[in-house]
């Protein structure tokens, strides 16, 4: 594992003594990997102490932090570690240190023993009153975090005596490709004709735009930022693996033709909670590609695909053999019942859901002309909530 500024910043500052490390930065800014190296080489080289990282919730802290120690963090200290307990997810270091990766669920299961150091990984998701418990109870507490508003942390912790804070971003991260850097800096905005072609530059590459200011402030600069405007602001990325794919479950389709993709979405509902996944995001596809697509990724004859209303790509679905697609639950008032309703569970979504995950950053609600957010979202950024909803409103709430 290679080290960054961000690495050689964090390291000096908890040798240093900083009661707390808070760490803000833009996506793709390296952060989250760049602790657990930290976190890792201070272990390694003390004499014993639990380091405890938490996150929002376990598939939460699987998908996240604990896949980056397992890939890049594990294969670099793997001769001082002694052992990998994988089910109660504890490495136990040579020297006597222990990291371990733990989720409490209740203010007052945080209310435990003490620890040498504690992470919480996108502390913005995180309650404050658990926080609390579990860093009064911490020698040393670093947390991380996208700034999309302002929390928390910057009420009671920036700016405190002993307190120290990093801001980076992704100009930070040297490992990352040049088109990573261009996307991000450019939110994967691009100029297009009127047509929705790409316009080219004299060397073939696709000409950028500057997107969403306060979006690009927060995800492009680290910037502290006020996207209070976002309609899905809650949804958490999981792990692919956690996405459990023999339950039962539901597809949406939201119709693309010449420029917009058609999005299909797969999802399953288990207590409170909602699991969707990305199949497919591509403009223009005929009702068999559809079809096979469908088919690769486990629809069954039981499985109903709900989708926009066309009649006839739906009668097309139809005759290629998903008999069970069927116009999605509509009406006056469904798009923002069909937000209200997804905003009342939890929400997981997997980390191969990439357009998911961009577009959740700009999917927004209107402002007025005094700046003030309505109730009525902004057309546009929403394809693969379009097809989730009428999945989940569909059929979830079918009976309602």
């Amino acid at each position: 594992m290679q080290a960054s500024v961000i690495f050689t910043d964090t390291l000096k500052a908890l040798r240093y003594g900083a009661r707390r490390v808070i760490h803000q930065g833009g996506q793709n800014s390296g952060k989250t990997v760049n602790i657990l190296g930290v976190l890792a080489t201070l272990a390694s080289e003390e004499d014993g102490g639990v380091t405890t990282v938490t996150g929002v919730s376990f598939p939460h802290l699987k998908g996240g932090a604990l896949r980056d120690f397992e890939m890049f963090v594990y294969p670099t200290f793997k001769n001082a570690i002694k052992q990998y307990h994988r089910t109660d997810r504890i490495f136990t270091f040579k020297s006597g240190s222990i990291i371990e990766f733990k989720v409490f669920e209740t203010e007052q299961d945080a209310r435990g023993a003490k620890r040498k150091r504690l992470f919480v990984n996108e502390a913005n998701k995180y309650d404050w009153l658990k926080f609390f418990q579990l860093d009064s109870r911490s020698e040393q507490s670093i947390l991380d975090y996208n700034p999309s508003i302002r929390f928390w942390a910057h009420e009671n912790l920036i700016g405190e005596p002993g307190n120290h804070t990093l801001i980076s971003n992704h100009l930070h991260n040297p490992f990352i490709s040049e088109d990573k850097h261009l996307e991000i800096e450019n939110l994967g905005e691009w100029i297009r004709d009127k047509y929705g072609n790409y316009i080219l530059d004299g060397n073939g590459k696709r000409i950028p735009k500057r997107g969403n200011e306060e979006l690009w402030k927060v995800y492009a600069r680290g910037l502290t930022g006020n996207v209070t405007g976002l309609i899905f602001p809650d949804w958490v990325k999981i792990d692919d693996n956690d996405f459990i794919d023999d339950n039962d479950c539901v597809f949406g389709i939201d119709f693309g033709y010449t420029n917009d993709p058609t999005t299909i979405i797969k999802m399953y509902k288990i207590g409170e909670s909602l699991f969707v996944k990305e199949l497919c995001y591509e403009p223009g596809l005929p009702a068999r590609s559809i079809c096979n697509i469908l088919k690769a990724n486990g629809w069954r004859e039981t499985s109903p695909v709900y989708c926009e209303h066309d009649p006839d790509m739906i009668r097309q679905i139809r005759m290629t053999g998903i008999t069970n697609a069927f116009p999605a639950r509509k009406g006056q008032g469904s798009i923002n019942a069909g937000i209200e309703a997804l905003n009342q569970v939890k929400v997981f979504y997997t980390a191969s859901s990439r357009n998911m995950d961009e577009e959740r950053k700009k999917y927004i609600w209107e402002e007025d002309k005094e700046g003030k957010i309505t109730n009525i979202p902004v057309d546009n950024n929403n394809h693969t909530f379009d097809a989730t909803r009428y999945g989940y409103y569909s059929h979830y709430l079918k009976h309602l």
